[in-house]
């Protein structure tokens, strides 16, 4: 019999995550499997409890449901409580928990950089598991803002930066850029940036969008001789960790990536 497991989300025709981990698990030869559950807001509480009656021994929560998943968890590890997110759900006997991947991911490809000062775009789930990482790193300045201001100011407060009205985000200059909304994503919002001004005063720039892996705001920044980084080797080191936790094996990071880089660019 496989052991189901798969994504929870709203809107997920472009998700990788069933593409990497059935991967892996064909390749280390466990009878598993990794599905996709697009789910309405309505109706998060009720796949909640399916979860406890039906037989699936995890998930990966995407957006918009880290924060909101919390509350349906028997326990939440003392990194996401403190993140405020889970993107990992297992079980540990018949105890529910929830676990964040999200920070260690994000930090992988700039844990050896130097960085005095940040800028992060976005207030979601994601973000959060962003400042936890640039706080714990010891980060000086970082800078946080939103199409929300209400969310940003809000989150801002949590972890201790500054909040900057989204109007004012190009008066910021910063080592790093870090881009944490949805906008650039394969489909309707490919053609979609975060950034609108011709002052780029940046040294690296950091799209957590991985699909496709040159966004335009990646595009743009080469332009200006920004260094980039897409969102792939976060994606990669996130879904280690999960895999790791529901299974007790890991697979190559690098094997992951290449092959998540040909189905990307169609060669797969």
């Amino acid at each position: 019999m496989y052991q189901a497991y798969g994504v929870l989300g709203l809107t997920l025709g472009h998700s990788l995550s069933p593409f990497l981990h059935n991967c892996a698990f064909q390749a280390a030869d466990m009878k598993r499997v990794y599905l996709k559950w697009e789910i309405q807001p309505g109706d998060l509480g009720d796949f909640m409890k399916a979860v406890r009656i039906l037989p699936l021994s995890g998930a990966s929560v995407t957006i918009p449901y880290k924060e909101d998943v919390m509350k349906y968890l028997d326990y939440v590890s003392p990194e996401a409580a403190d993140i405020g997110a889970v993107n990992t759900i297992y079980w540990d006997k018949k105890i529910l928990c929830g676990a964040n991947t999200d920070c260690s991911g994000f930090m992988s490809p700039i844990k050896d950089m130097y960085l005095d000062s940040a800028l992060v775009l976005g207030a979601g789930g994601a973000s959060r598991a962003v400042l936890y990482g640039l706080k714990r790193r010891g980060i000086s300045h970082i800078y946080l803002t939103s199409r929300s201001e209400k969310k940003a100011l809000a989150m801002a407060g949590e972890f201790n930066v500054k909040s900057i009205p989204w109007d004012e985000r190009h008066r910021i200059k910063a080592d790093l850029l870090v881009h944490s909304t949805p906008l650039g994503t394969a489909g309707d919002l490919q053609e979609l940036t975060p950034w609108d001004s011709s002052i780029f005063p940046f040294e690296i720039v950091y799209d957590l969008v991985y699909n496709p892996l040159q966004t335009r705001l990646l595009q743009q920044a080469r332009a200006h001789g920004a260094h980039t980084l897409s969102g792939l080797s976060m994606f990669v080191h996130q879904a280690l960790q999960q895999f790791e936790t529901w299974t007790g094996q890991g697979f190559d990071p690098g094997w992951a990536e290449d092959l998540l880089r040909r189905k990307i660019t169609g060669e797969i």
